[in-house]
């Protein structure tokens, strides 16, 4: 009997998100943090989405240059539209082909793009994004006593020069074609983790006055590394986020609160894709596009 790789993996991060959330709500009260989210300020909870939005929005245009980097001249629109698709895919339909492979298989689809050319570019933007986490994370750990009281600021230099100078041989080694938008699409990748990184100030702003938003913030950049590994990022954020608040001492409550917070914001603004899956929009493009990209 030939098993179902993709339905094992499929179950595997379901049943990793339920365990995941059994283990967090054990330990913490679910009575607790609904208390907190009736407390909860709705105007920063706005500015929180809003904040969201916009990280999505330069999010899905990095995308489209990396596209048109590569000789993929997508309309910017469609592009948007494709972008959004995808995050309802990864979203809500944890046993598809997720939001990347999603990209890749429609482009493939409509102009016979090929696909590992395709499948380099979203590797590509997903590393931006991972480079740019790990960027900002040594940054603000300067901001943590423990690394200022202990002299470890000469380690975070030390990890930010070799994290950099390592990702530049490691792209220069697999993908040189890339390099001259290398600079640009990390900076790009910044702003997008910064823009997330206010969604989480301010959600968090929003239940409780806290001078600890450093801690929560770096929590939160660990978890959305490894939020890969469960249904949506759900239940491994929380349990970053409830790990970390031993460890960075903080309150694990509001920080599993806002764990909640950031995955229903995703889920609310992913949901907008759904009018575009079923109205089935296609990405159009001048057969002269279509035959340069294939060369």
């Amino acid at each position: 009997m030939k098993i179902n790789r993709k339905l094992v993996f499929t179950v595997l991060k379901i049943a990793l998100t339920f365990v995941l959330l059994y283990v967090v709500f054990s330990n913490i009260p679910l009575n607790d943090v609904w208390r907190i989210l009736k407390q909860s300020n709705p105007i920063l909870l706005f500015l929180a989405l809003i904040s969201f939005i916009l990280s999505q929005f330069v999010s899905a245009n990095r995308l489209l240059v990396l596209f048109k980097w590569s000789g993929f001249e997508i309309d910017s629109k469609k592009n948007y539209i494709l972008y959004l698709v995808g995050m309802f895919y990864n979203f809500f339909i944890p046993g598809g082909i997720g939001g990347d492979a999603y990209k890749i298989y429609i482009l493939n689809k409509e102009y016979q793009w090929p696909i590992k050319k395709l499948t380099s570019v979203v590797f590509i933007d997903r590393l931006m994004g991972l480079i740019a986490i790990g960027i900002l994370i040594i940054i603000f750990c300067w901001f943590i006593p423990f690394f200022t009281t202990e002299n470890l600021i000469w380690l975070l230099i030390v990890l930010l020069v070799i994290g950099l100078v390592s990702s530049y041989f490691f792209i220069k080694w697999l993908f040189p074609s890339f390099l001259g938008i290398t600079i640009k699409s990390i900076l790009k990748s910044i702003l997008i983790q910064l823009l997330q990184c206010i969604c989480i100030v301010l959600l968090l702003s929003s239940i409780s006055e806290t001078d600890d938003y450093f801690k929560y913030v770096i929590a939160f950049l660990l978890s959305s590394v490894l939020s890969i590994f469960s249904f949506s990022g759900i239940g491994i954020r929380e349990m970053i986020l409830f790990q970390a608040s031993t460890l960075l001492v903080f309150d694990s409550v509001k920080a599993v609160t806002i764990g909640l917070l950031f995955s229903i914001l995703t889920a609310f603004v992913s949901l907008f894709g759904i009018y575009f899956h079923f109205n089935n929009t296609k990405i159009k493009s001048s057969k002269k596009l279509n035959a340069v990209c294939n060369k």
